[in-house]
C-alpha cells in the first residue's frame, strides 16, 4: 500500500544528443517531482527494530504516518483519515514452527492513543503459523481515532510469539513490547 520505489536504481541511462537533451531531462525531473508531491506518507526509515527469538527473526523495517491516508467510513464512503503503518519481516530460520501475530499488535502513540487492533482489511496477513524456512513480509496499518499522526514522536507495539504451531501452547512464549522513536 505504501511501498515506494527507488527511482535512482531503476532509472534507465540514455545518450542525449542535441536540443532534446535538456527538454527530456527537464520533463523527467518534473514528473519525478510531481510523483513525490503525491506521496501522502511521512517515512521514518530509522525507526527500526530486530529480534531473534529461538530462530524466529522479526524485523521492523520502517514506520510511516499520514493524516491523509485513504479509508472508508461506516457507510462505505471513501474518506481521508490518520494512520500509522509498520513494515514487518518475519523469518523462521529453524526446522520447527512458530506462531506470532504482529498483524494483531496493540499500538500506543505519544499522542495518547491506544489502538487494540490494526485494520485487518488493509493490512497484510503476516501472522499465524510460520513454518520452517518461511519468510513473511508486509505492512500493518492502524487507523487513529483522534488524528494527529504527523505529531507522533514515538510509538509502542505489543504482540506475542510462541514456539510451535497455532494449536500448540506448550512451547516457550515471548511478549514483544517495543518502543520506536520517530522524531
Amino acid at each position: 500500500m505504501w511501498t515506494r520505489f527507488n527511482k535512482a536504481k531503476t532509472k534507465r541511462l540514455k545518450a542525449k544528443i542535441g536540443d532534446n537533451a535538456n527538454k527530456e531531462s527537464t520533463n523527467e525531473d518534473k514528473q519525478q517531482s510531481e510523483k513525490k508531491k503525491e506521496d501522502i506518507w511521512t517515512y521514518y526509515e530509522n525507526a527500526t527494530w530486530s529480534d531473534n527469538f529461538k530462530g524466529l527473526k522479526t524485523t521492523i523495517q520502517k514506520v510511516v504516518v499520514s493524516d491523509k491516508a485513504p479509508g472508508i467510513d461506516d457507510n462505505g464512503n471513501q474518506i481521508t483519515t490518520s494512520a500509522v503503518g509498520v513494515k514487518f519481516q518475519i523469518e523462521n530460520t529453524t526446522v520447527g514452527k512458530f506462531t506470532t501475530y504482529p498483524d494483531q499488535a496493540v499500538l500506543v502513540t505519544s499522542t495518547g492513543e491506544q489502538i487494540d487492533m490494526p485494520d485487518m482489511f488493509v493490512s497484510d496477513h503476516i501472522g499465524g503459523e510460520i513454518d520452517k524456512g518461511v519468510i513473511k513480509e508486509g505492512n500493518v496499518i492502524w487507523y487513529l481515532k483522534r488524528g494527529n499522526a504527523e505529531k507522533i514522536e514515538w510509538i509502542k507495539l505489543k504482540w506475542s510469539a510462541h514456539v510451535g504451531g497455532e494449536d500448540e501452547f506448550d512451547g516457550e512464549s515471548k511478549e514483544n513490547e517495543i518502543e520506536l522513536k520517530l522524531k
